[in-house]
């Protein structure tokens, strides 16, 4: 005998009386109604570029993996028509790119998570700096990480990399970037090859680019470690989120690069662009530092030419701030940062 259960906490829609159309009638409900238990996550929700945030509640499946690759590798369960691919999942502190097709059961839609090691920045044709969370794996198992020529020996390696598919992503092919966690950076790295259609599922689905790099040779001339930059060139226009005043010290001009809705609890960082009045780029010193102006406590912890910002009390959302650099007592640029709540 096949036992069934009638939820008791929403009004039916059939009365057919089979077994059947009663589930696909609540097959929704039910799903919400493990949303609100211990079994499902809070996690927050990011489009491609993390400047739209929400938090909401899903179900994380294969958290005890049981091999290397399926511990860099989630299912998630979401309410159907919440996500598509190429957006992001903060979960366990960490960044996580939806890469799976998501299919839905009629009671939620699954999809594939894969966990994000690294950022990787680079310019677009007007100088605007990009960044994006990549989730990464090698495609050269068996290199033994060196290459010959006739006249050197070459290190070689080559690494994939999974982007969401927007505009600013697809400009990354056949640019140099820095894959490295050391600071500065200095392993470089070309992209060789981009794959834009692999992983296209659909405007209603969303999609991926997959790119193939190369290990390449750091280039001192133009390279830019302490930004993260490869073959640097001064923006010809302000980022879209920099502060459009710049303060002129001296010969020397700036800008800076960073989301100016500052979430509670959730550490930003912010990078200084400064250049001379022959455009040519300035070298971040110690005659340079960061400075805010404000009311409110914000915890300021400074990296060369990056300043990382973090407010942890509630009680401050909807307050506002400047962002200055200094040269000296002299302003530089500055910009006016709010800080918003985490919903």
């Amino acid at each position: 005998m096949k036992e069934w259960y009638l939820t008791d906490n929403y009004k039916p829609t059939v009365t057919s009386g089979y077994e059947s159309d009663v589930i696909s009638d609540f097959a929704q409900s039910n799903f919400t109604d493990v949303l609100e238990t211990a079994f499902s996550d809070a996690v927050l929700l990011y489009n491609h570029n993390l400047s739209e945030c929400k938090e909401i509640r899903c179900v994380i499946q294969g958290n005890s993996a049981d091999t290397y690759l399926k511990s860099m590798e989630r299912i998630a369960l979401f309410p159907i028509g919440t996500v598509k691919a190429g957006m992001y999942i903060f979960f366990e502190n960490r960044y996580w790119l939806i890469t799976g097709y998501p299919s839905s059961n009629k009671s939620y839609e699954k999809a594939t998570v894969k966990l994000c090691q690294y950022k990787v920045k680079w310019q677009n044709s007007d100088g605007t700096i990009v960044e994006r969370w990549v989730s990464a794996q090698s495609s050269s198992k068996y290199d033994d990480g060196l290459k010959d020529s006739n006249t050197m020996t070459l290190t070689s390696d080559s690494i994939m990399l999974l982007l969401p598919n927007d505009d600013e992503s697809l400009t990354l092919d056949g640019k140099r970037i820095f894959i490295d966690k050391k600071n500065p950076p200095n392993k470089v790295y070309l992209v060789s090859r981009a794959d834009s259609v692999l992983y296209d599922y659909g405007e209603d689905h969303g999609g991926m680019f997959c790119f193939i790099t190369e290990k390449t040779e750091l280039n001192e001339s133009t390279d830019r470690p302490d930004l993260g930059i490869c073959d640097y060139i001064p923006p010809t226009t302000p980022p879209e989120e920099d502060d459009k005043t710049t303060v002129l010290s001296g010969t020397i001009t700036g800008t800076i690069s960073g989301n100016k809705n500052l979430k509670v609890g959730f550490a930003r960082t912010y990078t200084a662009n400064l250049v001379n009045e022959d455009g040519n780029a300035v070298e971040w010193s110690d005659e340079f530092k960061w400075n805010i102006v404000g009311d409110i406590e914000v915890g300021l912890t400074e990296n060369g030419n990056q300043a990382e910002l973090l407010v942890d009390n509630e009680d401050l959302v909807d307050s506002t701030f400047f962002l200055q650099i200094l040269n000296g007592d002299s302003v530089i640029t500055r910009v006016e940062i709010t800080v918003v709540g985490t919903f």
